[in-house]
């Protein structure tokens, strides 16, 4: 089976690509920039993301060229926005694409034309992957074909994302006993950090010596920064940098809550890898986060972008930590083993794929 991607330069892009070359089939990555992901064969485009018709039309001029070069079974694309627009545009199939979030909640409702763009996707594609029903959901209500999408979770390698000894990175950490706060979050403003940020103060005034740890790295991190330094908590908080995927679990291994509060989001790699982990979780109530969270049954759901709320949950798990610890992780280690698994979310992508190029050569 040979398989064409064309996506982002990205973890979860990363994972998906890398797992299916290790599985023996033929995988080539279409992406704009240098990679080098064990495996898999990269076709560099070396383009600069413009927002334009002429890098759109560059691309797919590229990407149709390609294609004819490489006789792939299956052309998936990740991400509706432009990934989608130009595998679409190329007229080859079996087309999948996967969405991502933002691509199906918040760009087709910038404009008639990303809206239009949308739905020619859905209505082109033979399969549209996501990671939460409620993206599904949206999807559909944009025209695609209820029995043409599937739920595929990106998946928690389990063999790396479990509970862990934290004694010896504490001590490194110079955390000792403290209460731990870990927001895993992007700085962008999807994600309230700021937001997070105020609400810890609050926290800081009954628990003076909680701390947090923060793993973003990338675009708005300066203004991140900044606002710590406002908040005068530099003393509190741990910038981490860009932190390698195979280290994750030692930074969950620590904390006593980790924060997930997105305005808009689908099933975050942040939540599930909390769970496999047995990390209480506080996460904003969003239709997604609903599909694995019940509130005080296995995590915490707080109203999106509200700092009282938030703080006063926080405060609850850090001062009742152990209580809350014992109380969720069974059920969330397997919840995540009955619907997170990577191994066995991507075996059943594999059957997928197996079947639409069943399909395809049934009608050519």
């Amino acid at each position: 089976m040979t398989l064409c991607f064309t996506g982002a330069k990205n973890l979860h892009t990363e994972r998906w690509v890398t797992y299916f070359a290790k599985c023996g089939y033929e995988v080539h990555l279409i992406i704009d920039e240098p990679v080098d992901y064990e495996g898999v064969i990269i076709h560099c485009l070396n383009l600069e993301v413009k927002k334009n018709l002429s890098y759109l039309f560059k691309k797919l001029f590229r990407i149709k060229r390609l294609i004819r070069k490489i006789k792939p079974d299956i052309l998936h694309a990740h991400t509706i926005t432009t990934e989608g627009y130009i595998c679409a545009l190329t007229g080859f199939h079996p087309f999948v694409v996967t969405i991502w979030g933002s691509d199906i909640y918040l760009r087709p409702h910038t404009g008639w034309d990303e809206r239009l763009f949308t739905q020619l996707v859905l209505k082109r594609a033979d399969l549209v992957t996501a990671d939460s029903q409620d993206q599904i959901n949206a999807a559909v209500a944009l025209g695609g074909h209820p029995s043409k999408c599937e739920v595929i979770q990106w998946g928690v390698d389990l063999n790396l994302f479990h509970p862990m000894d934290a004694t010896a990175i504490r001590t490194r950490l110079g955390f000792g006993d403290d209460p731990v706060v870990l927001c895993p979050r992007k700085f962008t403003p999807l994600y309230n950090i700021d937001v997070i940020l105020r609400a810890f103060k609050d926290v800081l005034q009954t628990l003076p010596a909680a701390k947090m740890i923060i793993t973003g790295s990338g675009a708005g991190e300066e203004e991140i920064k900044t606002l710590v330094h406002h908040l005068d908590l530099e003393e509190s908080i741990h910038f981490t940098g860009y932190v390698d995927y195979n280290e994750l679990p030692l930074y969950l291994a620590v904390a006593d809550v980790s924060i997930s509060v997105p305005s808009s989001d689908g099933t975050a790699m942040a939540i599930l890898e909390a769970l496999a982990c047995e990390v209480p979780l506080i996460v904003s109530d969003l239709p997604s986060n609903h599909e694995l969270i019940e509130d005080r049954i296995n995590g915490l759901i707080v109203p999106v972008q509200n700092q009282e709320a938030l703080a006063s949950s926080m405060l609850d798990v850090l001062q009742n930590r152990t209580a809350y610890r014992d109380r969720f992780k069974a059920q969330n280690r397997q919840l995540v083993h009955e619907r997170a698994d990577q191994e066995a979310n991507m075996k059943k992508m594999d059957v997928i794929y197996q079947q639409l190029i069943e399909i395809s050569h049934h009608k050519s």
